[in-house]
């Protein structure tokens, strides 16, 4: 404050105090020279303290008229509602002192404080930025990444040879992107946040992204942990089924003449119609509201979140209020809390009446959960982060994989002949949609080509961390590998071409491959769902969805791709998501097995 406020003494360029300077002495690589021939200039700390001085002023100056604003209107909305009188606001020298007095008014503590923190902050920025300051950054503005992410990748990776460089995403110190040589220090390694590295991309902590926040979450984890195992999944295939038959006959129709539809938007509304059976239970899978903010939530989210990203992070928690996009995205969360409000107080009625009752669904898994451990959830911020962790992956997965089929209409018959023999009286077992090999071949096939994102295992340092190569990854940056290893011609045969007999060859070759080369699967040469200790826990439900309605959806509906249709996949920052303006032409078939 002292310095702040010129009571402290600072040295300036040319004029020197003996007793507030502590000069450093120092020797050049010149030998002690500078390039011009003079002696080199003693530094000191009070010179550091300086270059800081004019921009505290300003901060504080502005700081100090927004404080007064605020202070004004305060003092406006009290002279109206009532008639007392505040007390006077503590001086400065009150404030450093700390002699304050037991009433004075919260409020006088601010502007002490928001100095406090605004100076701490700024040199918390400063000196994590000298230490990023050791890798490259690759563009000079977040618009090249949000619009070139992968093609900035693939240049970094041949400018620097695989040694880390930096790209700048707009937030903090943007992504270091390390070499897919330290993937084994990375994957299981508990300094490595992938949820913290999540919720600062997604904006977490901003009114209405709370589901995000939800992602992160014990509970979450927990109920996919305890119910969404590969034996749990398997006893709710006849009701995952029933439902997508449903919804393929009200979505797709029964129509036997060719009709275009929007692939993307058919099926979104699918995937969400047949989770939402698992997540809510028969009284909001078919719910027209529900339904219509599941399917939109996400899409309204990174629309929000784009536009935010515009701003300064320093303004975010500020300029979302006045944004449309983020205000839409406030009102479907309401919306959502006021449809399961109810629904979930009728059930906890019903339950204490009845405490045998059982709901197979994750309304009732959460319940159960938050009993079991101890602990408060908010509902709606928990199913949307479900919907967001299995519709969007499943949603963007089954439409570039019917992409590919339309490019490569050989492959709809060996589907459909393996969906026959597997389904052929009709019964769903434990096995079944594991023995459809050939079309879990052709679903990672299309993962590995373009998977969600052009990088995999992102994560946010939660201390300095040292690699082996001696590579200081400051705390509370950002990193992430770089996917290349999935295009690899050294990995994969024809790396760019589509084979969506690749996996199952793999798999029919070795034990190994048998293991390695599923569908839910992880490898460091498919990052498709992650790898480690925090790759996607959701994985076997959505790839248990995706070829369950894929099974429906082949045997009853002839698909090609719409004259002139875009199939390139949409790009933005390291996102790459199946083309949401595709169409489609389908119709009718005859399935030849009734399930």
């Amino acid at each position: 404050h002292r310095a702040l406020t010129r009571e402290l003494p600072l040295a300036t360029p040319g004029s020197a105090r003996s007793d507030r300077t502590t000069p450093v002495n120092f020797t050049s690589r010149s030998g002690g020279k500078r390039r011009d021939g003079k002696a080199p200039v003693a530094r000191s700390r009070t010179r550091k303290v300086a270059r800081w001085v004019p921009k505290m002023r300003i901060a504080m100056g502005g700081m100090r008229k927004w404080l007064f604003n605020q202070s004004t209107m305060a003092s406006y909305l009290n002279t109206n509602t009532q008639t007392t009188l505040s007390p006077p606001r503590p001086s400065w020298v009150d404030l450093t002192n700390f002699g304050l007095p037991s009433s004075m008014e919260t409020s006088g503590y601010v502007p002490f404080l928001m100095a406090i923190i605004l100076i701490a902050s700024v040199m918390t920025v400063s000196l994590r930025k000298n230490k990023l300051s050791a890798f490259p950054v690759i563009n000079a503005s977040k618009n090249e990444y949000l619009m070139s992410g992968r093609a900035m990748l693939a240049r970094g990776l041949k400018e620097f040879g695989g040694k880390p460089f930096r790209v700048n995403t707009g937030l903090g110190g943007g992504v270091i992107i390390l070499d897919h040589s330290v993937m084994p220090e990375v994957r299981n390694d508990a300094r490595f946040d992938s949820t913290k590295f999540l919720l600062q991309y997604w904006q977490a902590g901003i009114p209405g992204f709370e589901p995000y926040i939800a992602l992160g979450t014990e509970i979450l984890h927990n109920v996919i942990k305890w119910n969404l195992t590969p034996a749990g999944i398997a006893k709710l295939n006849k009701p995952l089924s029933d439902e997508a038959n449903a919804a393929l006959s009200d979505i797709l129709t029964d129509n036997e003449e060719w009709h275009e539809v929007l692939l993307g938007d058919v099926i979104i509304r699918i995937v969400a119609r047949v989770s939402s059976v698992i997540f809510l239970g028969p009284e909001l899978c078919r719910n027209p509201d529900w339904l219509k903010i599941t399917v939109n939530y996400t899409n309204k989210a990174t629309n929000a979140a784009k536009v935010l990203r515009r701003w300064p992070v320093i303004l975010y928690r500020t300029i979302h209020w006045f944004l449309t996009e983020c205000r839409e995205v406030r009102t479907m969360l309401i919306e959502a809390r006021q449809i399961i409000a109810p629904i979930l107080e009728k059930r906890r009625v019903e339950k204490a009446a009845d405490p045998s009752l059982e709901y197979h669904d994750a309304l009732d898994w959460y319940e159960t959960a938050a009993k079991r451990m101890g602990v408060e959830y908010d509902p709606a911020d928990q199913q949307l982060a479900l919907s967001i962790s299995a519709i969007l992956t499943s949603n963007d997965l089954m439409s570039q994989s019917i992409m590919d089929l339309c490019k490569n209409p050989e492959m709809f018959e060996p589907l459909r002949n393996e969906i026959r023999s597997v389904l052929g009286d009709g019964q769903w077992k434990p096995t079944s949609l594991y023995n459809t090999k050939l079309l879990d071949s052709v679903l990672k096939e299309t993962l590995r080509l373009k998977p969600v994102a052009a990088v995999g295992l992102g994560r946010r340092v939660m201390e300095d961390v040292r690699l082996k190569d001696g590579t200081v990854l400051p705390q509370d940056s950002g990193i992430a590998i770089n996917a290349e290893k999935m295009w690899d011609p050294e990995i994969y045969k024809n790396p760019r071409a589509y084979d969506g007999y690749r996996f199952l060859r793999l798999r029919e070759a070795s034990e190994q491959g048998e293991k390695t080369s599923q569908l839910v699967s992880t490898s460091p040469e498919h990052l498709g769902f992650g790898l480690g200790i925090h790759a996607c826990p959701g994985r076997f439900f959505g790839a248990n969805t995706v070829k369950l309605v894929m099974c429906h959806l082949l045997l009853k509906y002839d698909i090609k791709l719409a004259e002139n249709t875009n199939i390139s996949p949409l790009e933005f920052g390291f996102s790459m998501l199946a083309n949401p303006t595709t169409k489609v032409l389908v119709r009718r078939r005859k399935e030849e097995v009734n399930f």
